[in-house]
């Protein structure tokens, strides 16, 4: 299963997707993606900055 399917299938718009090892910030941008409230925990600090810089760029959707 996609991580984006899985977001989808366990989660509503507006809930928050936690992700305790964020790593580069897959989880937390598709969560973005989604629209979903997203919390990343990430103890290196190299890591840390590719997850914000990925989360940065990533577009919110937009639903009309």
């Amino acid at each position: 299963m996609s991580l984006e399917r899985f977001i989808l299938t366990s989660s509503n718009e507006g809930d928050i997707v936690i992700d305790p090892f964020a790593g580069s910030g897959t989880t937390l941008a598709v969560a973005k993606r989604l629209n979903r409230k997203y919390i990343g925990i990430e103890k290196n600090p190299e890591y840390h900055k590719w997850a914000v810089e990925r989360v940065e760029r990533t577009p919110i959707s937009l639903i009309c």
